[in-house]
């Protein structure tokens, strides 16, 4: 009796380990307005700078950014504030290595951030000047727009007195985020026990509109690799989105 209890168990530990792993993510449609903060320094760099990440990690930062299209050079620096708080926890899945479910959780977060916060993108220029008729500027070919650069900067600083003379010397992408977002995985439609869930609330205003691009998302995710070596995790990345 107890050598079949064992033969059973050994052969239901075999199974688990040749199932593929699917990662889920579902995230808010609320969209928070981050400037362009740097995404992957606050929370895929972060999470790996954290002392014990192998098992888990739980943080709450802030960081800052930068929403203006059209800094002028005198203008104080940021203008968002923007807080960002994980909570994350992974073990020794049967049939993986020591951190390769962390490595799977943080690989699908990331992607999907990366997915949704570039759909939502913008440009930003900074460092700008000859903003009106009282400010001159000398413009070189160098700058990130202006009269003598690749692009001007008509379109993105058309609010100034010279919108034609502007120069700005910084370029950036701006972007915003999901309120939450929570990844997890299943094996044979088994959830189980790691997740991480990240949050984001900034000093601007929030907006819907996150659950309106998921179907394109889902689209480009539908044939992701996740880069874990060993061929352990289904391809593509189950996505929802709730209000």
């Amino acid at each position: 009796m107890k050598s079949d209890m064992l033969l059973a168990r050994i052969a239901g530990l075999v199974a688990t380990a040749q199932a593929l792993i699917q990662m889920e993510v579902r995230y808010s449609d609320k969209m928070v307005e981050v400037g362009n903060m740097d995404l992957q320094a606050v929370t895929r760099d972060a999470i790996y700078a954290e002392p014990g990440n192998q098992r888990g990690i739980i943080t709450d930062r802030t960081s800052t950014g930068v929403t203006n299209q059209c800094q002028h050079r005198l203008e104080p620096g940021p203008d968002v504030t923007v807080q960002i708080r994980m909570n994350g926890a992974w073990g020794r899945t049967p049939g993986l290595q020591d951190n390769q479910m962390r490595d799977g959780l943080v690989a699908s977060l990331w992607e999907v951030l990366k997915s949704v916060s570039d759909d939502t993108g913008y440009e930003i220029y900074t460092d700008c000047y000859g903003t009106s008729w009282t400010e001159s500027a000398r413009h070189v070919k160098e700058a990130a727009c202006g009269a003598l650069a690749a692009k001007s900067c008509k379109d993105q600083c058309a609010h100034v007195n010279t919108p034609t003379l502007t120069q700005c010397m910084k370029h950036s992408w701006g972007h915003r985020v999901p309120s939450q977002i929570r990844v997890t995985a299943f094996i044979d439609g088994a959830l189980q026990a790691d997740d991480l869930i990240i949050d984001f609330a900034s000093t601007q205003n929030n907006k819907p509109g996150g659950c309106g691009i998921i179907g394109k998302i889902a689209a480009q995710l539908a044939t992701f690799t996740i880069p874990v070596v060993g061929g352990l995790f289904a391809e593509g990345i189950n996505l929802g989105c709730a209000s």
